[in-house]
């Protein structure tokens, strides 16, 4: 196996792109998330397939000393998210203070991940509400010195067709208002038509299945929460499953043979675009050999 070396530098198929150098990478902290059904891995069949479980076993193996606090409950608004003593217009939930935006900043997390996707259309509210919401917590963990990723609503076949015109208006804006920290949790997922694709859908309309989990748990991991992820590029046999490379969010190095990634380096963390992980300091190369370390 070849390997391709630069200090804080990604090569690969003629593309080169500078990385977050890692920093106090075995210093305590935590990721959190705020969000509903899908946080909570509803859709997938159990919670170590969902996106999230997936990314806590991800995080405590890429950097044992930090660990994921996942609040998300099904069914969730951004008004249930909302600040202790915030005071909801009528006909609104009131915020849950042990699940809300208060509770995350007393958590001093590194990061928070909101991931709201479809429940305030769902239930009728106008984007002008939910808008302001999601700004209004955005803010709130900025002020406090938290980095703040929004993924976007996935598709939900079970909405009218004027709603689900309005949770595509919702994706476009997420993806526009907070970029570069915005997470794609639609693409791929279904079409404009705010469907999802059969192969996505759990089968209520509504949530993803675990081939759709393993997407969105890779998206989180290409967006870098962390920020403190190195990665080399190397070859890797005939395999043409293509890789992706954590801390360089919507770089996906792949669909050649040869042509893959190494997550964070100091522990020799591996990841495809199936969701599969390799045991720390194991080759990937010849990946079809190998067992990855979450046994799927």
């Amino acid at each position: 196996m070849k390997t391709l070396r630069a200090l804080g530098t990604v090569i690969g198929i003629g593309i080169a792109a500078t990385l977050p150098l890692a920093a106090a990478a075995d210093a305590p902290a935590t990721i959190a998330i705020l969000g509903s059904s899908t946080a909570a891995g509803t859709g997938a069949t159990n919670y170590d397939s969902a996106f999230a479980g997936r990314y806590g076993r991800y995080l405590a193996a890429l950097r044992p000393a930090w660990n994921l606090v996942n609040l998300g409950v099904g069914g969730y608004t951004t008004y249930n998210v909302m600040p202790t003593g915030y005071k909801p217009p009528a006909n609104r939930p009131s915020p849950d203070t042990a699940r809300n935006i208060t509770k995350v900043l007393a958590l001093h997390p590194h990061a928070l991940l909101i991931c709201l996707p479809s429940n305030d259309i769902n239930n009728g509210y106008p984007a002008s509400e939910y808008n302001a919401n999601f700004d209004s917590l955005r803010l709130w963990a900025a002020r406090a010195g938290i980095q703040v990723w929004v993924s976007t609503p996935l598709p939900r076949s079970a909405l009218d067709s004027s709603r689900r015109v309005m949770l595509i208006a919702l994706r476009d804006r997420i993806l526009s208002r907070y970029a570069p920290r915005a997470i794609d949790f639609y693409d791929s997922l279904g079409g404009e038509d705010g469907r999802y694709f059969p192969a996505f859908n759990s089968g209520d309309g509504i949530h993803t299945n675990d081939r759709g989990h393993k997407i969105l748990f890779l998206r989180v991991v290409a967006a870098n929460l962390t920020g403190i992820s190195t990665s080399i590029a190397f070859t890797a046999g005939s395999d043409p499953a293509p890789w992706v490379a954590s801390g360089l969010p919507k770089l996906i190095l792949g669909g050649k043979p040869g042509s893959v990634m190494v997550e964070g380096f100091r522990r020799g963390i591996f990841i495809d675009l199936r969701g599969r992980t390799l045991a720390p300091g194991r080759s990937p190369a010849p990946w079809r050999n190998a067992v990855p370390a979450d046994g799927r």
